[in-house]
C-alpha cells in the first residue's frame, strides 16, 4: 500500500493517456486562481509556446512531474496525484496510514508468535541434548516448533511486505494473484512440512499416525493443484482483459 513505483506511474500514464492527455489540455482554459484548487497542480508559470504536453520526467525527490505548455504558461503536475485523482483514489490513500497500522500491529503479533515458537523449539533441543527428555521422538517436537515458526514467520513477512513496504496496485488482478499465491505458498510449506513429519513418526513406530499422514500430504496436494489453477486461470483472465482494454493505434493521416 506504499506509493506507486516509477515504472508502476509510467504504465498507468501509457494505459490513460488520452485521458489524461484530454484533462490536461482543459486545464489551459482555466485561471490561475481555479489550477491552484487542484492537488496535483504544482507550480504555473508564464512561458510562450505553442500546446505541448511533455514527457515526464523524474525530480531530485524521486517523484516524476509532468509539464503542460500552452495558452502562455507551463504547468507542473504532481503525475502520482493527477493519476489518483483520475482513477478515484483520494478517500483510499486518506485511509492508507491506518490500514498500515493495523497490518503493522498484526505483523508485530505474529513475529512475537514466532519468538516464543522458537524458544520453545530450542528447550526441546536443549532438553535432547541434555539428555533430559524421555521422549524418544524429542527431536520431532523440535522440528514441529520450528516449523511453525518458520511458517508464521513467512506470513507475517508476507503481509508487512504486501501490505506496507510494497505497493499493491488494487485495480490490477495481478497484484491481487501475487499477495493471494504468496500466502498460500506459506500454507502450502507448513502443511507439507507437518504431513512429512507425521509420515516419519509412523514409520518409527507411531501406526496410528499414517493416515492422518496421508490425509495431511493429500491436502498439500489439492493446495498445490489448486494454486497452480488459480495461478494459470488467473493470468489467462487478465491477459484477456488487457487485450480487450487496448485500443486500436489510431490511423496515420
Amino acid at each position: 500500500m506504499a506509493n506507486m513505483s516509477p515504472i508502476d506511474l509510467i504504465r498507468r500514464y501509457q494505459e490513460y493517456e488520452p485521458e489524461l492527455h484530454l484533462l490536461m489540455l482543459g486545464l489551459l482554459q482555466h485561471p490561475d486562481k481555479a489550477l491552484a484548487r487542484y492537488p496535483f497542480v504544482l507550480t504555473t508559470a508564464r512561458q510562450e509556446g505553442p500546446v505541448t504536453i511533455l514527457a515526464p520526467y523524474p525530480t531530485a525527490q524521486g517523484e516524476l512531474h509532468l509539464q503542460l505548455q500552452g495558452e502562455g504558461r507551463l504547468i507542473t503536475l504532481d503525475l502520482q496525484g493527477l493519476i489518483a485523482w483520475l482513477m478515484g483514489d483520494k478517500q483510499r490513500r486518506r485511509l492508507t496510514p491506518w490500514f498500515k497500522l493495523v497490518y503493522v500491529l498484526l505483523s508485530v503479533a505474529l513475529f512475537l508468535i514466532v519468538a516464543s515458537l522458537i524458544w520453545h523449539g530450542l528447550h526441546e533441543l536443549y532438553l535432547l541434548a541434555c539428555g533430559e527428555s524421555r521422549n524418544r521422538l524429542g527431536a520431532f517436537s523440535a522440528i514441529i516448533f520450528l516449523t511453525l515458526a518458520l511458517a508464521v514467520f513467512d506470513l507475517g513477512k508476507t503481509i508487512l511486505e504486501e501490505e506496507v513496504l510494497l505497493h499493491k496496485d488494487i485495480f490490477r488482478h495481478s497484484a491481487i494473484r501475487r499477495t493471494i499465491t504468496r500466502f498460500i505458498a506459506a500454507i502450502l510449506i507448513a502443511v507439507s512440512i507437518e504431513g512429512l513429519l507425521l509420515l516419519f513418526k509412523g514409520s518409527l513406530g507411531q501406526t496410528e499416525l499414517l493416515w492422518p499422514a496421508v490425509g495431511v500430504m493429500a491436502c498439500a496436494v489439492g493446495l498445490l493443484v489448486g494454486l497452480g489453477l488459480y495461478v494459470f486461470l488467473g493470468a489467462r483472465a487478465e491477459a484477456a482483459l488487457v487485450q480487450a482494454s487496448q485500443r486500436p493505434a489510431p490511423p496515420d493521416k
